[in-house]
C-alpha cells in the first residue's frame, strides 16, 4: 500500500488511536523543543496522557525527561530507539508510537526491529514523519526560502517506507496524509484555509505521513 487514503489531524489520530491502550512512546520528550511545545500545547506526549490506558515514554534525553517527571509524568525510560535491545523494559504494548522521530534516525532499521519485542501479538506499530512530496517543503525550496531542521537526516515518500517496512518484517495497514498541529498564528490559519481543500483532494501534497504498521506473521 502506498495511497495516503485521506488527510486528517495526526493528533486527532493518535489519540483516536492510543484510547484506552497500553502506549509505547518513542521520542517522547521532544528535547530541546520541550518548553516550546508545552508552552503551545503542543507536546504529543501531554496529549495522549489522558487517553492511553497506560502510557510509556523513552527518550535520549534525560534532563528533559528530568523536567517531564518534575510535571507528574511516570513510566519514562532514558534510551536510544536506535538500540532498544538495550532497554530495560520487558513489557509489551497495544501500540508503539513514533511521532515524528524517523527522520531523526541515523538507523531506522535498527529501529524497526528494536520495536518488534515491545508489541503485543496484535499491536501495532505507528510512525508519523515528513513527507518528501510535502508541497510546502516544494514551494520554499523554488522560492529559495527553504531551511532544514538541524536534526534531520532524511525524508521519506509513501514509497520507500513501504520498502523499508517490509525490509524489516511489518506489514503496512493503513497509511494517511497528515498536519501536525492545528494553525495558531492568523498567517499559519489563512495558508492552511487555502491549503486543507487541496490536501484533502490528493493526499500525497500533505506534509506528513502516518503509517500504520504490524508485524508480519511467521509462516
Amino acid at each position: 500500500m502506498t495511497t495516503l487514503s485521506q488527510y486528517l489531524s495526526r493528533t486527532q489520530l493518535l489519540q483516536e488511536r492510543c484510547r484506552g491502550r497500553r502506549v509505547l512512546h518513542l521520542g517522547c520528550s521532544s528535547g530541546q523543543y520541550l518548553k516550546d511545545r508545552l508552552m503551545r500545547g503542543s507536546l504529543l506526549h501531554w496529549m495522549l496522557r489522558d487517553e492511553a490506558g497506560e502510557l510509556h515514554g523513552v527518550d535520549l534525553d534525560g534532563k528533559s525527561l528530568d523536567t517531564m517527571r518534575e510535571m507528574g509524568f511516570r513510566h519514562l525510560h532514558e534510551g536510544n530507539a536506535e538500540e532498544l535491545e538495550k532497554l530495560d523494559l520487558k513489557e509489551t504494548f497495544d501500540i508503539v508510537l513514533a511521532g515524528d522521530l524517523l527522520e531523526h534516525i541515523t538507523k531506522p532499521g535498527s529501529m524497526l526491529e528494536g520495536v518488534r519485542r515491545f508489541l503485543k501479538p496484535t499491536g501495532s506499530f505507528i510512525v508519523s514523519t515528513n513527507n518528501a512530496f510535502g508541497l510546502h517543503y516544494q514551494l520554499r525550496r523554488w522560492s529559495g526560502q527553504y531551511v532544514e531542521h538541524v536534526e534531520h537526516v532524511c525524508f521519506y515518500s509513501p514509497e520507500t517506507l513501504l520498502h523499508l517496512f517490509e525490509r524489516h518484517g511489518y506489514d503496512i495497514a493503513e497509511m494517511y496524509g497528515a498536519y501536525t498541529e492545528p494553525p495558531y498564528s492568523w498567517k499559519q490559519k489563512v495558508k492552511f484555509a487555502i491549503g486543507q481543500p487541496l490536501f484533502k483532494l490528493v493526499p500525497v501534497l500533505a506534509g506528513t505521513i502516518i503509517v500504520v504498521a504490524t508485524p508480519k506473521i511467521a509462516s
